[in-house]
């Protein structure tokens, strides 16, 4: 019987230090974890025409999607909260500093992230990082991916629209 019980400590030792995944009602417990996690975008440095290169993530129903997502979510952090983990070349400052400004000009920011919107002319994928691909669940992905934002244009833009003054 000790052996029995032994053998059973030792086992579930291993697979909690090994981080052998736990399944748990049909659904990998890594999983459950990294999908309640949420990944920053990082700075990676500034190309020579001024674009910012960034480190970002995004979720979806498959690869595609999630890529869209990734973009869109690199877009709203220049647009509306800045750049302020990695490096520090990138400017930490968001574009619109106005208070709730995507609230106040939510039909013009639907618009511009719908699919297939603007946003797409002032962002391009650099690196699709499969190695960096999390399931989250049986019914979404969530990829790590580095893109090229163009900070310049975009701020220009949201000028020429009357978001910035």
């Amino acid at each position: 019987m000790k052996k029995i019980i032994v053998v059973t400590i030792i086992g579930a030792l291993f697979f909690v230090l090994t981080g052998c995944p736990i399944e748990h009602g049909g659904m990998n417990h890594r999983a459950e974890i990294t999908g309640n996690y949420t990944y920053k975008t990082e700075c990676l440095g500034i190309d020579a025409d001024g674009a910012q290169k960034l480190s970002t993530w995004g979720n979806g129903r498959n690869r595609f999607e999630a890529i869209e997502q990734a973009k869109k979510n690199a877009i709203r952090d220049v647009l509306f909260k800045g750049i302020i983990d990695g490096k520090s070349v990138c400017d930490p400052k968001p574009i619109v500093t106005e208070v709730n400004a995507q609230e106040r000009y939510e039909s013009y920011f639907y618009n511009f992230f719908a699919n297939g919107g603007e946003y797409q002319n002032y962002v391009w994928l650099l690196e699709d990082r499969p190695r960096d691909r999390i399931y989250t669940d049986r019914a979404t992905v969530t990829y790590s991916v580095i893109l090229k934002i163009q900070r310049i244009e975009l701020k220009q833009k949201m000028i020429n629209d009357g978001i910035l003054r």
